[in-house]
């Protein structure tokens, strides 16, 4: 099975108004992890930058003018697809996990029409798998007792180590994302 684990940062919470200046991601293949990325994008022209946004990311308007032309680290995020799957086989998609997917997957899918590309469905299948949904089912008792049900708050619950500091970096994001959702197919799995 051909997974590949993501995140985004992003300039603001509306898709397809908002530009996605962070995407990280890990590839997984049969169980293996066989390449990490981190691309830090510059947004388009056009795309609503929210100082709020920029401020739960911690980077200024400064910094991401510093970042990779969108449409040069779209290639790059291409060709890494690329290496796995062939998007000419219909049989032939990764499944795409995510923490609170349909954010993830609705800027992602923005992204690749700023673009100029329509085949986001050659590359990954739908539905995304939504780590946020499995762990609310792994936690269904436990749930009362959390304060939020954020990525980190539910990677502590589940006995995970978390480093706060490294919150909203996306790379991080995507390995505690994966550990968490290992973790409770390991649980299903068992049962």
């Amino acid at each position: 099975m051909k997974f590949i684990f993501i995140d985004l940062e992003t300039t603001g919470i509306p898709s397809p108004e908002s530009g996605v200046i962070q995407l990280a991601g890990a590839i997984e293949i049969d169980g293996e992890e066989k390449e990490t990325f981190d691309l830090k994008i510059r947004p388009f022209p056009e795309d609503v930058i929210s100082d709020e946004a920029l401020e739960v990311n911690g980077i200024s308007r400064e910094d991401i003018e510093t970042y990779e032309d969108p449409k040069v680290a779209f290639q790059r995020f291409i060709k890494i697809l690329d290496g796995y799957v062939d998007r000419y086989d219909t049989l032939d998609k990764f499944h795409l996990i995510a923490y609170n997917a349909k954010f993830d997957t609705d800027h992602l899918r923005a992204w690749f029409a700023k673009n100029g590309d329509k085949f986001f469905g050659s590359w990954f299948w739908h539905p995304p798998l939504d780590v946020m949904s499995f762990a609310a089912i792994g936690l269904m008792r436990r749930r009362p007792s959390l304060d939020n049900f954020k990525l980190l708050t539910v990677a502590e619950a589940l006995g995970l180590e978390i480093d706060e500091e490294r919150s909203h970096h996306a790379l991080y994001d995507v390995e505690l994302a994966r550990e968490v959702f290992h973790m409770l197919l390991d649980r299903v799995r068992k049962k």
